[in-house]
């Protein structure tokens, strides 16, 4: 057997494919394994997945249209997907603007309905499952066009074949139909997935639970200033735009004696430069009462993120009757407790000691320890910022409960996030904190 040496413009063509294959593999977020399903790069997550509601869906369903794949997620495992499924998009690149440019749309959407095999024409195949396009953000922006579905087929999968649906083989259909809950599992649908470092994704998540509180405070405390900041100077909404929206805010402002304004369920989400903040809002004056779910899409200017679309509907939302006496306890609390988070922030250490009860004990330290503790800590940091969101009371008795919530603490340079779990006792009239405990988080 002869050996037969390259010559060196073989070898400069062979290194040259060699550097073009290693490009492409440190380009692509997704690398081919044995089996040829794509697997992602170790130890990043999809910039998508910012925060989940303790009680929302498990798992978020997203689309990459530059692979043709559909990937599901379970929040506790960011670093890889539960199931990752071929799929076919639209004929057409980019994003959906009209009816019939077979095109896919990309965005935020949530499942809307659920079809059985004998509901269905063939070309639809064995399941479908509609999505709330175009959502109000689509309208805004003027897209068109409607009846994008997640379906089967009854013909063999290709490319970049569909009129605009995400279409999937119909045993991946059905088994994607095991993780979807109507209006509740999210589907993200992105021209490419972006892959960060979690690091990443904690900073950026922790920043849009800081914006949404702030913004939530700003408008509850009347201070049309500071709430009219968070918007995009090109922000209009009801035929208002900024200038005329702050008037308006400001009118609301002067007209009413307490504004209470409460955030349940949130959901953060991103697709490309685009944030969704969707949650449950519960808007109430001593005139007025109204609650329903709230959309704020926010974009950056500049470095700071600000709202450029706000979308309310009216709706009712789950609660338990409003004379019973379980539900009385748990806004008392939920009251107690928004009175300690000012007190905590504005540094106001005798409003704040007294919330706490005598025999009151965290981290080896009584109540008189616990009063030193604080006291060192408002004269360390100028300024203070609790963040509470997911909020559980869960009423023992009358005159007992525990209480448990997300929280993230700023003070200054220094920033951390967990679960805080208090139990909270009733002494006469009073609410007041017996016991806390903290348990740091690296988050979802």
């Amino acid at each position: 057997m002869k050996m037969r040496f390259i010559t060196s413009s073989e070898f400069g063509l062979l290194l040259f494919v060699w550097i073009v294959s290693v490009c492409l593999l440190r380009t692509n977020p997704y690398a081919a394994d044995s089996s040829g399903q794509s697997t992602f790069e170790s130890g990043l997550v999809p910039s998508p997945l910012l925060y989940r509601p303790a009680q929302g869906s498990e798992y978020v369903i997203l689309v990459d249209k530059s692979v043709q794949k559909t990937f599901v997620y379970q929040w506790k495992d960011l670093l890889s997907p539960l199931r990752t499924y071929q799929c076919s998009t639209g004929e057409n690149d980019g994003p959906k603007g009209r009816q019939n440019d077979k095109k896919t749309p990309e965005g935020i959407y949530f499942f809307t309905h659920s079809y059985l095999e004998k509901d269905l024409a063939p070309i639809y195949g064995v399941r479908a499952f509609p999505i709330d396009y175009p959502n109000p953000m689509d309208k805004k922006i003027g897209n068109g066009g409607y009846g994008i579905w997640f379906h089967g087929t009854d013909k063999p999968l290709k490319p970049y074949d569909s009129n605009g649906c995400i279409v999937l083989e119909n045993h991946h259909i059905e088994d994607l139909a095991s993780f979807i809950t109507l209006y509740d599992t999210p589907a993200v649908i992105c021209s490419r997935i972006e892959m960060v470092e979690r690091s990443q994704l904690e900073k950026e998540k922790r920043e849009m639970l800081e914006i949404v509180e702030n913004w939530r405070r700003a408008w509850q405390g009347k201070m049309v200033d500071q709430y009219m900041s968070f918007y995009s100077p090109r922000f209009t909404l009801g035929g208002r735009d900024w200038n005329q929206y702050k008037e308006y805010k400001a009118r609301l402002a002067r007209s009413y004696e307490q504004i209470m304004v409460d955030i349940e369920n949130l959901w953060l989400l991103k697709n490309g430069s685009t944030i969704l903040a969707k949650f449950d809002q519960r808007y109430q004056t001593e005139r007025l009462q109204s609650e329903g779910e709230k959309r704020l899409y926010l974009q950056q200017n500049s470095k700071e993120w600000k709202i450029v679309g706000e979308f309310f509907e009216r709706k009712a939302l789950r609660r338990g009757p409003p004379k019973d006496p379980y539900f009385s306890i748990q806004e008392e609390i939920r009251q107690f407790i928004l009175a300690w988070q000012d007190a905590w922030e504005e540094k106001d250490l005798v409003e704040y000691i007294s919330c706490y009860d005598t025999e009151f004990t965290s981290r080896g330290m009584d109540l008189r320890a616990w009063k030193t503790h604080r006291d060192r800590l408002n004269r360390k940091y100028s300024s203070l910022n609790i963040v509470i969101t997911d909020l559980e009371i869960l009423p023992a008795s009358d005159r007992e409960a525990k209480v448990r919530f997300k929280q993230i603490y700023k003070a200054d340079a220094y920033q951390d996030y967990g679960i805080k779990n208090l139990v909270v006792v009733k002494k006469g009239q009073d609410w007041r904190i017996k016991e806390e405990e903290w348990q740091p988080m690296q988050g979802d």
